[in-house]
């Protein structure tokens, strides 16, 4: 069953451990939220956390279980809350380098200041600064803003469509990039914090083959073979950690992601195709196995993340036996859903293995059972049997993209046909048809604060533009093929 109820309507989510941080009087990203502080003439305080953070965790242990922080921003503030993965439109527009996010805004919802972690006395001191600050400078505060919002619209009115074509040049320069950030020793890419860069591997990849370039094929090789050998990889359940604090691969952050490991499994499927090197096979299928025993949902969906537990995962394999394994996020995100949905069917035409199309189809009967909706497109996640947040780009073109490969690989015509009227969907409420390209929400979303400028993402673009081609050449259409062609040009 769908529904357009506000984002996490079914409550707030805090660390498993100890804490007091359900003692503030949060409220949800919503109309309601930001009336009141107009209302009451306050500041809003704007926390965005992750399930699967460790120091979002330790946040709500320390500084948001403060009870002089409790009281202060129950009293001078009108605190909201925000969950990272259920609003990926509003994380990227407020995310302050990192979780978890504490940024103080006006009931606007434009920013005052933002910044991570803070210790509980450092909290206390800028909240009050804040607090202050908005009594007593609030005409200077919303003439800064005014002006800062005039400026951005005529930015954004006098950007101009580029007239020249993408041409052979670009991915030279991107490949010239990336060999600058290689490192040598340790593989990858970048110094520290290290992540795995799954889109760069495959970038690299793709250009080997089109190229014979063999400096390309051993730099995503070398990467590979790193990351495998590292502490990055569970030896003991499989899967992947999102990074590494140090540039050796060591020292990881412990937290699984489905999206992580999806990106990584596509790298290691690829390299295996294009090396026929076992030990790549051999780490995509323990990745399926850590995400089939981890990651799955029995109705037919795959979960979103692990959590980190540093203690349990430096134990010996025998001794975790004697400790709860990390908690799962169980909400099923349908962009992270279509990414590991399209690997899935990757790993059964690469392996030849039948039950991985299977597991891929039974998921896509799930998503769009649950998650679907006719003329509307895609829901953004499943929480006990509800879908919520309808219109994301992010869902919309990775859900069609997945669906565009299980008709290819199944023929099974209904795949097709709702990948199709997905996009139609896509194009009617997110293309702009004046200047080219997809924004990421629709309009009626772009309500509060940032989210009045909507975006168009170079990624989710990007993926828009690769199912817009496949759907072309599948159909015959040409709008499809015109359209792809107007997005790219927008970011040239």
């Amino acid at each position: 069953m769908a529904t357009d109820k506000p984002s996490g309507v079914e409550g707030h989510r805090f660390s498993p451990r100890p804490n007091q941080a359900h003692l503030i009087n949060w409220n949800h990203w919503d109309d309601n939220a930001f009336d009141t502080a107009k209302k009451e003439d306050k500041p809003v305080f704007l926390s965005i956390s992750a399930t699967w953070c460790h120091w979002c965790h330790v946040f709500d242990e320390t500084t948001l279980s403060d009870l002089e922080v409790i009281e202060l921003l129950n009293r001078d503030f009108i605190p909201v809350r925000v969950d990272a993965d259920k609003n990926p439109h509003i994380q990227n527009r407020y995310l302050a380098g990192g979780w978890p996010t504490s940024s103080f805004l006006t009931p606007t919802g434009n920013i005052i200041v933002s910044g991570t972690y803070m210790q509980p006395d450092d909290f206390k001191e800028l909240a009050q600064k804040v607090s202050k600050y908005y009594a007593t400078h609030k005409g200077e505060l919303y003439a800064n803003i005014a002006q800062s919002k005039v400026k951005k619209s005529i930015d954004r009115e006098s950007q101009q469509t580029p007239e020249g074509e993408p041409t052979e040049e670009i991915p030279i320069r991107v490949v010239g990039s990336i060999k600058g950030m290689f490192d040598s020793i340790h593989g990858g890419f970048g110094n520290e914090p290290k992540f795995p860069q799954s889109e760069v591997i495959e970038q690299l990849l793709t250009e080997y083959h089109m190229r014979d370039d063999k400096e390309l094929l051993d730099i995503a090789t070398k990467s590979l073979d790193s990351m495998m050998r590292s502490e990055l990889w569970d030896r003991a359940e499989k899967g992947f950690f999102r990074y590494s604090t140090r540039p050796d691969w060591s020292e990881p952050h412990y937290e699984k992601m489905l999206e992580g490991n999806a990106g990584l499994l596509k790298d290691y499927l690829l390299g295996y195709q294009v090396t026929g090197q076992e030990a790549y096979r051999e780490i995509a299928e323990g990745i399926i196995s850590y995400i089939d025993a981890n990651l799955s949902s029995p109705e037919g969906g795959f979960y979103g993340s692990q959590d980190a537990d540093e203690e349990y995962y430096k134990m010996d394999a025998d001794d975790r036996k004697k400790k709860s394994p990390p908690k799962i996020d169980t909400h099923i995100y349908t962009n992270w859903n279509g990414m590991i949905i399209s690997q899935y069917i990757r790993a059964y035409q690469a392996l030849g293995r039948k039950a991985y199309l299977d597991r891929a189809v039974n998921a896509l009967k799930h998503l769009t059972d649950k998650a679907y909706e006719a003329g509307a497109g895609m829901y953004h996640y499943i929480t006990n049997g509800e879908a919520r947040l309808k219109g994301l780009l992010v869902d919309q073109v990775y859900m069609a993209d997945a669906l565009i490969s299980a008709y290819e690989t199944t023929s099974d015509r209904k795949h097709l046909e709702t990948a199709i009227d997905i996009i139609n969907c896509t194009i009617s409420k997110l293309c702009d048809q004046r200047k080219g390209g997809f924004f990421d929400v629709p309009e009626e979303s772009a309500r509060i604060g940032n989210l009045t400028f909507r975006e168009k993402p170079l990624i989710e673009n990007a993926q828009t533009v690769r199912v817009l081609n496949r759907l072309f050449y599948l159909t015959g259409k040409e709008d499809f093929h015109r359209l792809a062609g107007m997005a790219i040009k927008v970011f040239f």
